[in-house]
């Protein structure tokens, strides 16, 4: 894999500028913001400012309480709504650091949210894009569960084949890669981040941080969950793309198949037993292309495909299709990927369903 590093050039330290700047747009659902600043106020992290642009909300007031805050607070005004790419762009263009870091206003950041961030860019020269796992909270603000996330640069590569690889609210990026990148999409009125992946993966390495650094609110009022119709539609551009870099043409228009794909991807079973063939069919399938069209970067990407490999393969054999048919299909397709790989898996025992049902199939 070709990195570029001309986007993300090690830049001295400026002692005038902050190191880091925490960007956040707000329109009118002020109902969190509150508690989405007061958590980044509360960081360990202290060298940061933090812009915060009124999108053209119906409450100018408020902002002028927040600028008194805190003197890293600053306020960047919209005297009319732009949506949230340009209001990012904006925000962003106003920052004087060259890390930039993202929290929606319905969102709460950990307080160890900014230093870890920082800490893994800082580490990695070739990084451009960083986030974390999730816990995924209610408006109450109670805790439903834990999101983890693609954690290796080749796993984040993957999984963009399939759906988004980051919560927005999770990341930090270095300017150099986002201007190098195109800025968010101002058109992409609720994906703009999804296209900014995209843009951004290229140009740079990324990384998700096993732990979660951020509380992501289930908002029924918010920008996604109010623009629900067809919501995949919307990101089918950056998918067909990719898929046509890897010689394959783009088949999940179906919203149910693309679910059953991406339930699985993300961690969970297909329940329904009939559908599992044909979305292990489309994984495998693309992963055999993936993993041949990948050249490694680092000795790690190679370790991050096996495992990658071995542990979609293992959770595939355990949890079969319904059907014979099926079961042979999808131990072919294993058995053609990776030989080694998927007898060791049977022969260790890790798929003892598949194969007692493959001998009892009137079950």
């Amino acid at each position: 894999m070709a990195i570029s590093t001309s986007p993300h050039a090690a830049v001295a330290p400026d002692p005038g500028r902050p190191q880091a700047a925490v960007v956040m747009a707000v329109y009118n659902d002020q109902r969190f913001l509150d508690e989405a600043v007061d958590s980044i106020l509360r960081q360990d992290f202290r060298d940061f400012e933090f812009i915060i642009v009124d999108d053209g909300s119906s409450r100018p007031a408020v902002f002028d309480e927040l600028a008194q805050r805190d003197p890293r607070i600053r306020i960047v005004t919209n005297p009319t709504n732009l949506g949230a790419a340009e209001a990012a762009n904006r925000g962003i263009a106003a920052a004087r650091a060259d890390i930039i870091i993202r929290l929606d206003a319905d969102d709460i950041a950990e307080p160890r949210h900014i230093a870890e961030l920082v800490a893994a860019l800082a580490a990695d020269p070739e990084l451009g894009l960083v986030g974390s796992a999730v816990d995924l909270i209610d408006e109450a603000g109670h805790f439903h569960r834990l999101q983890k996330m693609p954690e290796s640069d080749l796993e984040i590569r993957w999984t963009i084949l399939f759906h988004n690889p980051f919560y927005h609210s999770t990341v930090a990026f270095r300017r150099s890669c986002f201007e190098a990148a195109g800025r968010y999409r101002p058109e992409e009125l609720v994906s703009q981040d999804h296209y900014l992946w995209a843009a951004l993966l290229p140009l740079c390495r990324a990384r998700n941080l096993a732990e979660p650094l951020t509380r992501y609110r289930l908002n029924p009022q918010g920008l996604t969950a109010t623009n629900a119709n067809n919501p995949r539609s919307r990101t089918h551009p950056i998918r067909e793309a990719l898929w046509a870099g890897l010689g394959l043409s783009y088949e999940l228009y179906d919203n149910a198949a693309a679910g059953d794909v991406s339930h699985f991807l993300r961690g969970f079973e297909i329940v329904d037993a009939t559908r599992r063939e044909a979305a292990y069919r489309t994984i495998l399938t693309v992963l055999q292309r993936f993993l041949a069209a990948r050249p490694r970067a680092r000795a790690e990407d190679d370790e991050a495909a096996r495992q990658l490999t071995r542990s979609l393969m293992a959770r595939i054999l355990n949890s079969p299709p319904a059907d014979l048919q099926g079961r042979f299909a999808t131990l072919r397709r294993c058995v053609k990927l990776d030989m080694i790989a998927a007898l060791a898996t049977l022969s260790r025992g890790l798929a003892t369903g598949f194969t007692i049902r493959l001998a009892r199939p009137s079950e």
